[in-house]
């Protein structure tokens, strides 16, 4: 069952049968293209968000890069998930839309390089209808979820629907399938901590519906089952006690993980029958605890209004609230969506006795006098305690508009960044293909057949954001693309030097040159974005020579042109005491000085085009530029 809604590169030059003389200039310009096609390769693709260096702020955005591949796809069911044990190892788990066969096939999709490259590693093809997944690490293990539903004549049957346990031993980069089960409807998962006395155990855990009886006011429950830790047995089904009399219309489980004790603790979303007076649904938001002994226990957590009902286009009902657990401090969070006052509000509770009890919740804000109407909050804390919060600017699940901020003190944001730009897309140019899908309903009792051809685009129902043990932030977010969707990640630190540096000023006879001693890299992202008309590009700087490069370092740009038109250098950060074209590229040192062979974090070079149509027969570079890098004389 499905959450209340709606209904269902590079160009390559040729030169035969080109004259002489022109082929000698193909030939030269090929020359050229050799030293610059790094920079030249990737900027042919579509307006992406990049990785963002904010030099004075609190958060350094090392990458923001595409897990799926270039076809894209409709992307509306995933989330991410961390190995607690290697920073390096991750998984992305979900639901994969088919357009040519009209079909939604189930995904995993592995990093293991902190989340910087990605590769598809299984697909379940099961049926037509492949959907609801869910997937979990456990000690030197991983296990994905995902639900088959039985379809018939092109109507999903999920009472005959079949849930299959994937296991991997080697941090998601091989998978075998263990079990089978029946459906498991909004499953999310979390693995128990192996004890001297017990294996680890993986928890599922999804919404009931066995108990739904309207005559009796009984209605859906937070049911679960466990799988040993080789994924090959599957336990009897449970019901969490006292769920049913609640006559709920769905239990959705949004969010799970582990305690420091090892108990395992669920989130979950409960769509109460009651609409008020004013059209306002209710949505309570709960949470249930599996201790190792005696029964599960509950502890409702809030009431959200305005979820759904004629006033959830003012307060949505969320794509998935998020429980965040400080380990450190012993601390739970919760965030969610609430109608406070007829506006939209990101509220946060937090509990101290593991969930048994929960404070008054309270609004989660923006510094400043006005707060920016926030969506969709999904939450994770790091090993120092500090809050990641992913949210949307639209009161709809679209697949743009998607900020990331922090919180160091659970009441106000410290410092926000925009990952996916807001566009204003209503019109039937900004659809694609890639999100149709067609439902046949078939015709009963002399009633006309049914063909129902949608769109969705704006149906995102799950996404995520984890945590690394290195204090890491990686939130996952889905975007437009190309305009055939996109599912993005980054790796977002949050900035130790907080102090901005004290400017002073230098005179450019003392600097010297020290270009010949360092390589100039490509950094890991670059991009064309037409909203700002801007081209963006990431480099790096190792030392080549055999002796120490002392800090500050400078950057120095000479030339800058392009074959499209004008362009100038964009770059919040510039250093003025030396010029508009020096930038101070300190801040991207790994410490006061770059040993020999050692390398700079990613710097981001912005540069703001004005797009001419100029005479030139062949436009090849967006970019051209020349670099000198130079440090400060030794007194």
């Amino acid at each position: 069952m499905l959450r209340p809604s709606l209904p269902m590169a590079t160009q390559r030059v040729a030169t035969h049968g080109f004259p002489s003389e022109q082929a000698a200039q193909m030939r030269s310009l090929r020359r050229t293209i050799l030293f610059f096609c790094l920079l030249c390769l990737f900027f042919f693709g579509s307006p992406r968000p990049g990785a963002s260096h904010n030099l004075n702020g609190q958060l350094i955005v090392r990458w923001n890069v595409p897990v799926t591949g270039p076809q894209g796809g409709h992307l509306d069911w995933y989330e991410i998930k961390a190995d607690p044990e290697n920073e390096n190892n991750l998984i992305v788990c979900g639901g994969k839309r088919n357009a040519q066969d009209n079909a939604y096939y189930g995904v995993v999709y592995s990093s293991h390089d902190g989340g910087r490259s990605w590769k598809e590693v299984l697909e379940d093809r099961s049926s037509s209808w492949v959907s609801e997944q869910s997937c979990a690490f456990g000690s030197h293990m991983a296990y994905f979820i995902s639900e088959a539903s039985k379809v018939i004549d092109g109507r999903t049957n999920h009472e005959l629907g079949t849930t299959r346990i994937f296991v991997s031993y080697d941090a998601g980069e091989t998978w075998t399938e263990t079990a089978t089960t029946g459906w498991a409807d909004d499953s999310n998962s979390v693995v128990s901590k192996p004890s001297a006395s017990n294996k680890q155990r993986l928890y599922v855990f999804y919404n009931g519906n066995s108990h739904f009886n309207a005559a009796k006011r009984l209605g859906s429950t937070l049911d679960f089952f466990t799988v040993s830790e080789d994924g090959a047995t599957v336990s009897q089904r449970r019901t969490v006690p006292g769920m049913a009399e609640r006559n709920y219309q769905g239990v959705y489980p949004s969010s799970s993980m582990l305690l420091s004790d090892g108990t395992p603790i669920v989130l979950y979303e409960a769509v109460e029958k009651r609409i008020d007076a004013n059209g306002i649904g209710h949505l309570q938001i709960g949470a249930a605890t599996f201790p190792s002994t005696g029964p599960s226990k509950l502890s409702i957590i809030a009431n959200a209004t305005g979820s759904y009902g004629p006033a959830g286009r003012l307060c949505p009902g969320t794509i998935s609230d998020s429980l965040a657990y400080d380990r450190k401090h012993n601390l739970l969070y919760v965030a969610y969506n609430d109608l406070v006052a007829g506006r939209c509000m990101v509220m946060l509770t937090e509990s101290r006795d593991e969930g048994r009890t929960w404070s008054k919740s309270h609004e989660l804000h923006a510094q400043g006098t006005s707060s920016p109407v926030m969506y969709f909050p999904i939450l994770t804390v790091n090993q120092d305690g500090v809050l990641g919060l992913l949210w949307d600017g639209k009161p709809k699940a679209s697949t743009d508009c998607w900020y990331f901020s922090i919180s160091r003190d659970a009441q106000t944001l410290a410092d926000t960044r925009l990952l996916a730009h807001c566009y204003a897309q209503n019109s039937l140019r900004e659809q694609s293909s890639a999100y149709l899908d067609t439902v046949a309903e078939q015709a009963k009792c002399d009633q006309p057949a049914h063909l129902l051809l949608l769109t969705r685009r704006d149906y995102l129902q799950r996404i995520g954001i984890t945590t690394t043990p290195d204090g890491v932030f990686h939130p996952l977010w889905s975007t437009l693309g190309n305009g055939f969707g996109d599912l993005r990640t980054a790796r977002i630190q949050v900035n130790k030097g907080l102090n901005p540096p004290v400017r002073r000023h230098i005179n450019p006879a003392a600097l010297e040159d020290v270009t010949d001693r360092i390589v100039v890299l490509y950094g890991g992202e670059q991009r064309l974005d037409h909203d700002t008309n801007s081209v963006m590009v990431d480099i790096s700087f190792r030392n080549r020579g055999s002796t120490r490069i002392l800090g500050p370092l400078y950057l120095h740009l000479e030339n800058a042109s392009s074959d499209f038109g004008i362009v100038s250098l964009a770059n919040p950060a510039q250093f003025s005491s030396l010029g508009p074209d020096f930038l101070d590229l300190s801040s991207s040192m790994p410490g006061a000085a770059l040993d020999p062979g050692e390398e700079t974090s990613p710097y981001q070079l912005t540069f703001h085009f004005q797009d001419q149509h100029s005479p030139v027969r062949i436009r090849y570079f967006l970019l051209k530029l020349k670099l000198r890098l130079f440090r400060e004389r030794p007194h």
